[in-house]
């Protein structure tokens, strides 16, 4: 079903997805021109819909912002008022809510439900992995994206098992890839750390994981070397930087967790499978070619 003036959620505006989807319905419901099917979706009445997380995102509220949209004004105008009234969020936030957002259905707790809704809409001639490509192939926009191949697991010639470290997915107070960086860590200061590893331990994920807690990396290094226990090492990173919600972790962990599937770090995944002799195609994401390049079984 197309619906004139309606956009897709991958469209960005000032860089955020689903931004102008979201004026757009606001306008259309107020003209009496959005389909029926679209209300209870509405802002923030259902808690997972993506309105109520764009405007938790830029901290706004959405009937103060769908009034102040329906007198009128650009997209960039909308978006400098988002970001008065709420908070502008850095790049990097951007870039981790936009991946979450766009990836959404895709190896996470909504696969069933996307897999239903496809079903009911009867699409099968359209690529429907995430909730985007559904919206798209609902409203009659072509798909983005090729269809995966089921990944083929396959794993390298030669493994580098390290005794001491733990998969990325495995999680501490519920965040992943936490208690590896401690690992790694622990590891470095008993010279196990493998010597390729060690110019970038405080960069790549590891950097990632301290900024979403807004800690230094090597203050959080001197309390790991202390010998405090994981669990301390923890409790003081949300004590000395913060204490994510549930919902920004669950942000997180799906941004990290998916990292390299569909988005600009592809190439890198690639790079590293050709580096260990991995065939392309085997994996989809760095988490998963961890497991794989470490002797574990790829998670299902």
């Amino acid at each position: 079903m197309k619906i004139p003036e309606l956009r897709s959620s991958y469209d960005t505006v000032a860089g955020l997805v689903h931004f102008g989807r979201m004026i757009d319905k606001i306008r259309l419901y107020a003209a009496g021109a959005l389909p029926n099917e679209y209300h209870p979706y509405l802002g923030d009445s259902e808690p997972l819909a993506f309105d109520g997380r764009c405007c938790r995102f830029l901290k706004i509220d959405y009937d103060t912002f769908a009034a102040r949209a329906r007198l009128g004004g650009t997209d960039a105008e909308l978006f400098d008022w988002a970001c008065l009234h709420g908070r502008r969020p850095p790049e990097e936030e951007i870039e981790v809510w936009n991946a979450f957002m766009q990836k959404r259905g895709w190896r996470d707790s909504r696969v069933e439900i996307l897999q239903e809704e496809a079903l009911d809409a009867g699409i099968t001639d359209h690529v429907v992995e995430t909730f985007f490509d559904l919206h798209d192939a609902e409203e009659s926009r072509p798909a983005r994206f090729p269809a995966d191949p089921p990944p083929t697991a396959l794993p390298p010639k030669k493994v580098t098992h390290i005794p001491g470290l733990r998969s990325p997915w495995e999680t501490l107070g519920g965040i992943v890839h936490f208690g590896r960086m401690i690992d790694k860590i622990r590891l470095f200061q008993r010279n196990e750390l493998p010597p390729a590893w060690i110019a970038s331990k405080a960069t790549g994920f590891d950097g990632y994981c301290c900024r979403f807690l807004q800690v230094d990396y090597a203050a959080l290094e001197e309390q790991v070397v202390k010998g405090k226990s994981e669990r301390e090492v923890l409790d003081w990173a949300f004590a000395n930087g913060r204490k994510p919600n549930d919902e920004e972790i669950e942000i997180w962990n799906a941004y990290l967790s998916k990292r390299c599937w569909r988005d600009r770090y592809t190439d890198r995944l690639h790079a590293r499978m050709e580096e260990v002799g991995m065939p392309i195609g085997s994996v989809y994401t760095m988490f998963d070619f961890i497991d794989l390049d470490e002797g574990r079984p790829m998670r299902p």
